[in-house]
This record gives C-alpha cells, sequence and structure tokens, in this order.
C-alpha cells in the first residue's frame, strides 16, 4: 500500500522541521510535518506520559490495547519492545492485545477492560471506571485516558494518510528533549 501523502524528505526541511525531526526520527514526524504547527507539540505530549504518573508497565498496556483495536502496525512495533523491557512476556502481551481479563492480573485486567471501553464505546462504563478505581487514583485515570486517547489518535492519523512503517524501529531517545521546547 502506498502512502496517501507525499510525506516530507529529511533533505527538504526547514531548520525548525529538522530540529523537531531529529528529536524523533520516524516516519511518523516526517507525517506531522505536513501539518502548519502541531508536529512539535504531538510529539511533545506523546514525550509528557514518558515521565508521567503512569509506570512503564501500565504505559504499554494502554498502548498495546489501543495499537490493537487501531491496528495499528506502527505503534505495536514501536511499543512491542518497549513492553518486554517493562517485563511483558508474549503470553502477558498477546493477553493484553485479546483482552483475555481472565489471563491477567486484577488491576491489569481492569486496565485493558477500561481501554477497550473508551476506544470501543467511546467512554468506559461505570463498572469499568470503578473496577479501574479499585487499582488507580483519579488522576491516573485521567493520565490513563488521555494516554488512550492520544495513541488513538495517532494510529488514526498514521491509517488514514497511509504513513507506511519505518525501516528502523525509531528511538525514543529525545523525545522529552521536543516536551521540554514546547514547554519552555
Amino acid at each position: 500500500m502506498s502512502s496517501r501523502v507525499t510525506l516530507t524528505e529529511v533533505a527538504d526541511m526547514t531548520p525548525e522541521q529538522r530540529a523537531v525531526y531529529e528529536k524523533f526520527e520516524s516516519n511518523l514526524t516526517r507525517a506531522l510535518l505536513l501539518t502548519k504547527n502541531s508536529a512539535a507539540a504531538h510529539l511533545a505530549l506523546g514525550g509528557t506520559f514518558t515521565v508521567g504518573l503512569l509506570s512503564l508497565l501500565d504505559r504499554e498496556v494502554v498502548v498495546l490495547r489501543v495499537a490493537k483495536l487501531r491496528d495499528s502496525e506502527f505503534e505495536r512495533l514501536l511499543h512491542y519492545p518497549l513492553a518486554r523491557k517493562a517485563g511483558l512476556d508474549d503470553a502477558e502481551i498477546e493477553a493484553i492485545e485479546n483482552a483475555r481479563y481472565d489471563a491477567l492480573p486484577a488491576g491489569r485486567a481492569a486496565l485493558v477492560r477500561y481501554v477497550t471501553d473508551c476506544m470501543v464505546d467511546h467512554k468506559a462504563s461505570e463498572e469499568a471506571f470503578r473496577e479501574l478505581r479499585k487499582h488507580y487514583s483519579q488522576n491516573e485515570i485521567a493520565e490513563i485516558t488521555h494516554l488512550a486517547g492520544h495513541s488513538a489518535m495517532t494510529a488514526m492519523y498514521l491509517a488514514s494518510l497511509d504513513i507506511p512503517l519505518d525501516e528502523g524501529v525509531a528511538s525514543w531517545g529525545r523525545l522529552t528533549e521536543v516536551r521540554d521546547q514546547v514547554e519552555g
């Protein structure tokens, strides 16, 4: 499948675009650079979740479930290694992706159920919220909800524009620098 848009070539980037791209060298960034001003902000928002309230494991549970529900191979490719780094094994990842609640610890099952409700029904059920609240603070739930929405928006953007997967896996290494520049 070919892209519906022509990605910004690195050689054609303005110095400002290049500075954003160098923080997260990926086709996602090249695609976001097609917008007038949202590339840095979108990446910065993603970077905020790396230093937010959620553990690496919880963040990856959220993103993997959204990636599965939105059929986002890009997000799965990028986040699978992070999920492994967070301590999830292949069986746990499969259970998260396929919402096999009985194969997950209670807190993780509640998290997956909540994210599933948010993505499928666009609102978590009262039951899913109450169950998640047993394991997470209201602030953590707010962050979970925001992260799920950000991941879904990214998946929709990539899918709608048919953005191709990167040949290599992009690095998160400098992404928080984009966040710091936007905040600064």
